[in-house]
């Protein structure tokens, strides 16, 4: 790979980390408490709104991550089964690549599942019954968001 490719590769993955995690860091403590203030359909609504908005540049934002991460780990040789296993850059990054699934699983049953779910106990004014599992989901994505660009760091320095 030559050093320009790299270095857009790098541009686009440190831009869409950015996005990704500065996002998830103003949903967390910004958005999210200012909705729990509002009641009944303004509350619903507002969910909506921070749903239909935040997905397209989160997803865009993880897509980016994912297809960049892919170019600089070929770049690196990470394919190579010795580099994967049998070097600490490899394992970290075999570890990282895990962790970037979990990540996007959790992301998915929080954006798709139980946040529809919660959205409609809300609508039809029923127990919020969904709503504890949500949070949970959400606190371990989030903690994700912040560890996997933490491990990013450390596996640059080490290939």
């Amino acid at each position: 790979m030559t050093s320009t490719m790299h270095l857009v590769l790098l541009i686009l993955h440190m831009l869409a980390a950015a996005v990704w995690l500065g996002g998830s860091v103003a949903l967390v403590f910004v958005a999210i408490p200012a909705v729990r203030t509002v009641e009944g359909a303004a509350r619903l609504a507002a969910l909506r709104t921070l749903g239909r908005r935040w997905r397209p540049l989160g997803w865009g934002s993880m897509a980016v991550l994912v297809a960049s991460g892919l170019g600089l780990a070929a770049g690196e040789g990470a394919f190579d089964t010795y580099m994967l296993f049998e070097t600490a850059g490899g394992r970290l990054l075999l570890a990282k690549s895990i962790l970037v699934l979990v990540l996007i699983v959790f992301s998915a049953v929080h954006d798709f599942v139980l946040g529809p779910r919660l959205a409609r106990e809300i609508g039809e004014g029923r127990p919020e019954r969904s709503r504890r599992p949500l949070v949970r989901v959400g606190w371990t994505g989030f903690f994700l968001s912040v560890l996997v660009p933490i491990l990013g760091i450390v596996l640059a320095e080490l290939l």
